[in-house]
């Protein structure tokens, strides 16, 4: 089934600083307090929530590290604990497990340590927010957190304009291309060969043929690529429909619509390697099906660059290092 986040899209989604998906960078409103939280937890919200630009979180994944901070410490870099246990400290009131105490202490070193933990959290994106911090404090009650999510949402809201719903994915493939037609009028979504835009446009109106048909998941991650950058570059989705076969031939994914491949971001060229293209991945992971898959491993192994944690693309292998291919199964 397609990812189900069901929301109305407009061409007015695709402007802001960072993309629908990531917000802009976050900024303190001077003398201004959201929901009783002053200028000094703002700034240590701040700090949590560019941690997790930098890691390319999304802001539901932020908004999930807000609330742990307000339901821990209420946004404060505590140096003791609870009398539950008065060895936690920090914003997130971590214990030793995460590290020294001084890591701890240090509110962007806590935020990446909390972000790694909750990123491993088997379906994160999807499960209440108060579970999937349970999942990661481990703390008594699971639904300690739930109170927080309101303030959390209103602090990320406050400071970068963003939303945990702000990456809005369409329910299905018409209207997935629907979407992206949008942002070919805008400019925001463009193709090295005019018969790839074909196909879009086919399948926003119907007329798609049988070898022509793009699968939805493929569509719904070009969103969420147009959401989360200034300018998307495609260069290949369904050969069948075009007849080429370069690479993998028949045996590719994209015989089947179930691949595309990005050839530039922010109008630079993609390598699968630099940095706009491991930002593209992890942008891409939290909405792709589990057991997707990504090229241009050889690339990153040449480069020396590492992917870190993903949660859906399971899976990676060699291609040219001219682009980034992605594939649904």
């Amino acid at each position: 089934m397609p990812i189900s986040i069901v929301l109305a899209m407009g061409a007015g989604m695709y402007g802001g600083a960072g993309g629908a998906c990531g917000g802009s960078a976050p900024t303190v409103p001077a003398g201004r307090t959201i929901d009783g939280y002053g200028p000094d937890q703002l700034r240590i919200a701040a700090t949590v929530i560019t941690v997790g630009q930098q890691l390319s979180v999304s802001p539901r994944g932020q908004a999930i590290a807000l609330m742990v901070g307000i339901g821990e410490s209420g946004l404060r870099n505590l140096d003791h604990g609870d009398a539950v246990d008065n060895t936690t400290v920090g914003v997130f009131q971590q214990g030793t497990s995460y590290g020294t105490r001084a890591q701890r202490m240090d509110p962007p070193t806590a935020a990446r340590a909390f972000y790694a933990r909750m990123l491993g959290v088997p379906k994160w994106q999807s499960s209440p927010p108060t579970l999937v911090a349970h999942a990661v404090q481990i703390n008594r009650d699971p639904n300690h957190y739930t109170r927080f999510w309101a303030p959390a949402e209103h602090v990320l809201a406050a400071l970068t304009h963003s939303n945990p719903g702000s990456c809005i994915i369409p329910a299905n493939a018409r209207a997935a291309a629907t979407a992206l037609v949008a942002a070919i009028q805008l400019g925001k979504l463009n193709f090295l060969d005019p018969r790839y835009e074909q196909q879009v446009l086919n399948m926003a109106d119907g007329t798609a043929t049988p070898n022509c048909t793009i699968d939805a998941h493929v569509l719904q991650l070009i969103v969420v690529a147009v959401q989360s950058f200034t300018q998307v570059g495609v260069s290949d989705l369904n050969r069948r429909c075009t007849g080429t076969t370069p690479g993998a031939g028949k045996a590719s994914a994209h015989w089947r619509g179930k691949a595309v491949d990005f050839y530039a971001l922010d109008r630079r060229s993609l390598t699968g390697a630099d940095s706009l293209s491991v930002q593209l991945v992890h942008v891409l992971d939290p909405f792709a099906p589990h057991g997707s898959a990504i090229g241009q491993s050889d690339c990153r192994a040449q480069a020396g660059v590492q992917l870190g944690t993903l949660t859906n693309f399971t899976s990676d292998f060699p291609d040219s290092c001219d682009h980034q291919h992605v594939q649904v199964p």
